[in-house]
């Protein structure tokens, strides 16, 4: 089957090669230019696992294919994945300018087509756009919500939990069917419904998973002032099945291109039916007070609120591991508190300090080639990002090139009693701090604004 996908950002591009490799004919289009021609040679700038040999392959068997020119797309195939950005404006209402313009702009060059929409949207922009196409056309609007997680978009793809179908009453189930049969053949989980249920999915699902982690988070702070261990209580609770451990880690809040956009626009949507979504809006403000919290910690374990003469290592950058992706990562509110308090900050990520460059210029912001050399003379090291490189490090060489032995472990990812016996003070989110080889809690710790 000939399918076009539109916009080659990171669901796009992911869509595109993922259709192509289970068979199917993709044509991929885009407006940026530089963009089309960096992937027709197989090249793209977003980091995603297997995505990039995933171009390639389907580049060479000449199942996918790039294009800048709208009428050549529409004649290639009448059916269209839109997948283009819809940003948060500052009000947390979602920009749909992007998508409009690609809905119109196809609608001008094709007619009898199927327009089925991945971007995430407030629920009715499907019913708003099909009532503002020219009805002649014989255009008909879906929505197929994408749920794809950084890091592991492709597998996410291609072995979906579930596939939801927000359709038309007229139209058959058979187009889906077939255009979705490689992906669905050991899960049958292919959901059908309107498109306003399907649209207000995607919201739902990334604010239940974004209020699971604001949870813990919230949870955490209470262990902290008590000198519970929030990670006793995280397995405590994971094990039971009706909760599971998923998006369960306390840290330094939840970021990324989804959940803190999609929340504000749920909220933003259900404002203009006078609906006060309370609960979201104490997930966005526990998230948004999360790096405050930690950042005490620092200033509290150097007694100072002016971090003046002091250099403070970060590793991690991006939201998460296993992407480079910095949108709305905790990271960069930490290094701007950090240099704002007057810190030498000097960082490390596998693979987003090109982001990082782009979004902070600062005299005291220097940015390493790998881990070490960011903790080199250091008067302290955090964790800010989970990535695996992290984890088995030789604590014994560590300690010897920091000035002091002193970690911030904004993700968990250590034993407190290992570092206390290799001579570390080690300070985490919820669990009882170790100083001098000595348990100490935050009780004193102002956290409550």
């Amino acid at each position: 089957m000939n399918i076009n996908v539109i916009g080659a950002g990171y669901v796009g591009l992911v869509t595109a090669s993922c259709f192509a490799h289970s068979g199917h004919k993709v044509k991929c289009y885009d407006i940026d230019q530089h963009k089309i021609e960096l992937l027709k040679k197989g090249k793209t700038s977003i980091y995603e696992p297997q995505l990039e040999s995933l171009l390639k392959e389907n580049l060479e068997n000449n199942r996918l294919s790039f294009s800048d020119n709208l009428q050549e797309v529409s004649i290639f195939s009448n059916i269209f994945f839109i997948c283009v950005g819809t940003p948060p404006r500052g009000s947390g209402e979602a920009n749909l300018l992007a998508l409009y313009k690609s809905v119109f702009s196809i609608s001008e060059n094709t007619k009898n087509a199927f327009f089925i929409i991945k971007s995430t949207v407030p629920p009715g922009t499907c019913e708003e756009l099909s009532a503002m196409i020219d009805s002649s056309k014989n255009i008909s609007i879906s929505m197929c919500p994408e749920f794809l997680r950084e890091g592991s978009a492709v597998k996410d793809f291609l072995k979906p939990d579930r596939i939801v179908i927000g359709k038309n009453p007229n139209i058959s189930e058979d187009l889906f069917l077939t255009i979705f049969s490689p992906f669905i053949r050991e899960n049958k989980s292919i959901i059908f419904m309107d498109t306003l249920s399907a649209e207000l999915t995607k919201y739902a699902s990334n604010s239940f998973l974004a209020t699971k982690i604001s949870f813990m988070n919230e949870l955490s702070i209470y262990a902290d002032l008590k000198g519970a261990d929030i990670e006793k209580v995280r397995m405590g609770i994971g094990l039971d099945k009706r909760i599971g451990f998923e998006y369960l880690y306390p840290g330094l809040g939840f970021g990324g291109s989804c959940f803190p956009k999609d929340i504000r626009a749920l909220i933003d949507n259900a404002n203009d039916a006078n609906l006060d979504l309370k609960l979201l809006k104490s997930v966005i403000a526990i998230n948004d007070n999360q790096v405050d919290i930690f950042t005490k910690k620092i200033t509290g374990y150097f007694e100072s609120d002016d971090l003046s003469g002091l250099t403070i290592a970060i590793w991690g950058v991006s939201f998460k591991p296993n992407t480079d992706d910095i949108r709305f990562a905790p990271s960069i509110k930490l290094i701007k508190n950090l240099l704002s308090k007057g810190a030498v900050v000097k960082a490390y990520d596998p693979k987003a300090l090109n982001n990082l460059r782009e979004t902070i210029q600062h005299k005291n912001l220097s940015f390493c080639q790998n881990a070490f050399d960011a903790a080199k003379d250091s008067n302290s090291l955090i964790i800010a990002t989970e990535w695996k490189e992290f984890f088995n490090i030789d604590f014994e060489e560590l300690k010897t090139i920091l000035k002091n032995a002193v970690i911030f472990d904004g993700r968990n990812i250590y034993d407190p009693d290992l570092l206390a016996r290799k001579g570390f003070d080690y300070f985490c989110i919820g669990r009882p701090n170790r100083k001098n080889n000595i348990s100490e809690y935050s009780k004193s710790l102002n956290v409550v604004k």
